[in-house]
């Protein structure tokens, strides 16, 4: 039973992992593609607008990418 918990557990944490580095990687993208052309599928974004939403996606696509990979170095907590 403790056997199988801690696979389940580990396998949550692998999929936790990949979705982190994968979903980093679009919103830094994403928010990166809003910032240097400020529109989105043919509909013009104000200029602050633009700004704001592309630095915070920005942002928290480069902090969702940074978990991911300290997720996956030796000696983090949540992998033992």
């Amino acid at each position: 039973m403790s056997y199988e918990t801690n696979e389940r557990k580990r396998s949550r944490m692998q999929f936790r992992i990949i979705m982190d580095i994968g979903m980093g990687i679009f919103y830094a993208i994403i928010g990166s593609f809003i910032l240097y052309f400020k529109s989105f599928a043919n509909v013009a974004i104000p200029p602050i607008f633009a700004y704001i939403i592309g630095g915070m996606m920005a942002i928290g696509g480069l902090f969702r990418l940074y978990r991911g990979i300290k997720a996956l170095l030796p000696g983090d907590p949540a992998n033992d």
